[in-house]
């Protein structure tokens, strides 16, 4: 299991430039409560995760209280990985409170997916980047599908 944590300065100038994002787009960054975010593979190319639209799909049936997106206009550029494993998208939450609303719809999404596959042995790769008041905090697991919970439940954001 591999689990990060630390402060990150994060600039999305790049990938708007390189795709021509909307002033639109550009803003969901400030009024969307959970963003699926690209990640930048090389030095011009960014890529979605290739559970992206099933898990903003899944976000928006199983929670109305909350908005959900992804920072794009139009068609994305996936990643696709072929196995069982989970590769969720990098997810830009857009303040702490909502950190624990975020654990627990990616834990649901991968109970989930999971479903009929139980005994197989799954991994997940998912990166949370929580706004804070004055900072942003990454968080990347991967690891065992079940420990995944387990795990996110212990980490308290508000002390980091």
């Amino acid at each position: 299991m591999d689990l990060k944590i630390e402060d990150i300065e994060i600039n999305y100038d790049e990938y708007f430039a390189l795709e021509n994002v909307s002033l639109s787009t550009k803003e969901k960054l400030d009024k969307i409560d959970i963003i699926a975010v690209p990640k930048q593979y090389t030095k011009n190319e960014y890529y979605f995760a290739q559970e992206t639209i099933d898990f903003i799909k899944y976000c928006r049936q199983n929670d109305k209280k909350h908005t959900y997106d992804v920072l794009a206009d139009g068609d994305i550029k996936i990643r696709a990985l072929h196995s069982f494993d989970l590769w969720l998208p990098v997810i830009w939450v857009a303040s702490n409170i909502l950190f624990p609303i975020a654990i627990n719809i990616v834990s649901s999404y991968i109970w989930e997916k999971r479903k009929g596959h139980e005994k197989e042995e799954t991994q997940v790769d998912v990166t949370f980047v929580v706004k804070n008041k004055k900072k942003k905090k990454m968080i990347h697991y991967k690891g065992n599908a079940d420990k995944f919970k387990e795990i996110f439940e212990k980490i308290d954001i508000n002390k980091m």
